[in-house]
């Protein structure tokens, strides 16, 4: 295939929007489908660039091409994390690196929170899409034999995995977002082009250029595209609707190539030079942005909060991309992967395990406490295997393999809160000899979430004789609380409420760690400031009068004159500045055992 400019051009318009999305420039809100044109490429590229029966040089090629950068960019964001970060932090990026070693950054990341959350701290997250791609290598050979032999398995596979990944949006965003079987049809766009379109990927209707130019303006319009990445629709979610519509303008480019005055203005060469380093800008950008707005304890900060850092951001970038390019992405060309590759996974491993291990030397066990308690949380809701097995259930089953002693169940209910004390409840719930089901979503009897019948109906299905519920103060005031109790009369259900835990201003490790490093005072909270800042609450649960609803205090198991924050060894009980770790369950499973009896 020819030099084409055209693709450099449209590289470089996508790693543009990447970039100004992730320095969460106000106007390009949804630049992240900049990735998604990079997979429609690299689908095109792969068609033109893979022999049959040539399966190892192509992989060889691969290697040579991308890995030399990828691992200079794990090992180099790992060594600056050694020495600026906590150890909280510090341990999310080993583990981060860990996952990118083996070119698995996307499973790591669908099995944490979505790309769209900041919770985790998370300076090497854009090594998902190279996961992806580098997955996807792999089966380029098996699928362009099946795509040879078997008649219209390309259409097949090509429609099949849209599918299966529209229906999954709308479902479990964030698995359409990191899974190669439901991104493979972005992969197979771009194949189709190169394939049914062009000569061996030289543009063959040169006259349709013009088409290429409507193209490249819709790909130009994408930071004008609403798309909300963890809607759970095809309509407004992501991948959906806008995904297809760039995707599908990517592939006309790849066809039908840009008019000639376009390529030859200053716009295209500036696109062209910025296409020329876009591999190295995509590595380089991301654990700059993160590591250089580390703040402990607060996840990962895009927001630079002033024009000066975004300049400096901007500069960094730049240079560090011409460094990585010209130290590292065009040398790389001669290298020995077969030495070289070894020798940088296991320099990235040993790397890793020296730093978490160092942290015993460098912290006392007070200290430890405190950053572990990002760790002392239970697993995301119902579990991602669950949700994959399950994709269409709204709940789950927590109960062990313990035999029960009468069979009765009860469904825990509620937000992230529930979320947070439910391993706990469990235990407790087992001692009494009853199981225990769990609701999928995040956000039951809530706006946008299950709805009083649908809870009611699944906890019927499920043979459920009692509804716990636990959410944060705010959560509550979204129950209609009310009619839930009366309609669940109805059928025989008794609604139990654990009361909200006192919530705080300041991220309680954070505050533990500054009270350590300087003295400063970590939040206090009276148990009279408690009930009025709940007032609404009790308000609330004062007015329900029916007999089979029942509410249990949390403050009297957290709170004496005061709120406590860590328990009788010096375990925070908070991961945050409002949900419980286990430690602090634990601390309040006297009221699981009366919401039990």
């Amino acid at each position: 295939m020819k030099f084409r400019k055209d693709i450099q051009m449209v590289r470089g318009i996508s790693v543009l929007f990447v970039v100004l999305y992730h320095l969460q420039i106000a106007s390009m809100q949804s630049g992240f489908l900049g990735v998604d044109v990079f997979f429609v490429i690299s689908g095109f590229l792969m068609a033109v660039l893979y022999q049959e029966g040539k399966a190892k040089e192509f992989f060889r090629r691969r290697a040579k091409r991308l890995l030399p950068a990828y691992f200079v960019t794990i090992l180099a964001s790992l060594l600056l994390a050694i020495f600026i970060t906590l150890p909280t932090e510090l341990d999310q990026v080993v583990e981060q690196s860990l996952f990118a070693t083996f070119f698995a950054s996307n499973l790591g990341f669908w099995m944490q929170n979505s790309y769209f959350g900041t919770r985790e701290f998370a300076p090497l997250l854009h090594l998902w899409s190279l996961g992806v791609e580098i997955q996807y290598y792999l089966l380029v050979p098996l699928l362009f034999y099946v795509f040879k032999k078997i008649r219209f398995s390309y259409f097949l596979i090509l429609v099949g995995s849209a599918s299966l990944c529209f229906v999954m949006t709308t479902i479990s965003p964030k698995t359409s977002f990191f899974m190669v079987p439901l991104r493979l049809w972005e992969f197979l766009l771009g194949y189709g082009a190169a394939t049914f379109l062009t000569l061996n990927g030289n543009v063959k209707y040169t006259n349709k250029s013009w088409m290429g130019g409507v193209a490249i303006i819709v790909l130009a319009a994408i930071p004008f595209m609403p798309v909300d990445g963890q809607a759970q629709s095809v309509i407004s979610g992501h991948p959906g609707i806008a995904a297809l519509i760039v995707c599908l303008a990517t592939t006309a480019v790849m066809s039908f190539g840009l008019p000639v005055r376009l390529q030859a203005s200053w716009a295209g060469d500036s696109l062209t030079l910025l296409g020329k380093y876009s591999y190295s800008i995509y590595l380089a950008h991301f654990p700059v942005i993160v590591l250089y707005l580390y703040e402990p304890f607060s996840g990962t900060v895009m927001s630079t909060g002033s024009f000066q850092d975004t300049l400096i951001l901007c500069g960094l970038i730049a240079v560090l991309s011409l460094a990585l390019y010209h130290g590292v992405e065009k040398p790389s060309q001669n290298v020995n992967v077969k030495k070289v590759l070894p020798a940088t996974m296991l320099a990235t491993l040993l790397l890793s395990l020296t730093a978490h291990a160092s942290e015993r030397f460098r912290y006392d066990s007070s200290e430890r406490a405190i950053f572990n308690a990002w760790e002392d949380r239970a697993t995301y809701r119902c579990g991602k295997i669950f949700r994959l097995l399950n994709p269409l259930s709204i709940s789950c089953e927590l109960s062990g393999d313990r035999d029960m002693e009468h069979g009765d169940a009860v469904m825990l209910v509620g937000n992230s809160h529930a979320d947070s004390i439910k391993t706990e409840f469990v235990e407790v719930a087992e001692d009494y000899g009853k199981k225990v089901y769990f609701m999928v979503p995040n956000n039951p009897l809530m706006p946008g979430g299950p709805s009083i019948e649908a809870v009611l109906n699944e906890a019927i299905e499920r043979d459920v004789s009692e509804i716990v519920l636990h959410y944060d103060a705010d959560g509550l005031e979204q129950v209609p609380m009310e009619n839930l109790v009366k309609d669940a009369g109805e059928k025989n259900i008794i609604v139990s409420l654990i009361m909200p835990v006192p919530s705080y201003d300041s991220h309680i490790p954070e505050a533990l760690w500054h009270q350590k490093e300087s003295g400063r005072p970590i939040p206090r909270k009276t148990i009279e400031e408690y009930v009025e800042e709940n007032k609404k609450s009790f308000d609330l649960v004062e007015r329900i009068d029916a007999l089979n609803f029942f509410y249990y205090e949390t403050a009297d198991y957290l709170c004496k004159e005061e709120c406590s924050v860590t328990d009788a060894s010096g375990k925070p009980l908070y991961f945050d500045a409002h949900h419980l770790t286990l430690s602090g369950a634990k601390v309040i499973d006297d009221a699981f055992e009366l919401s039990l009896e």
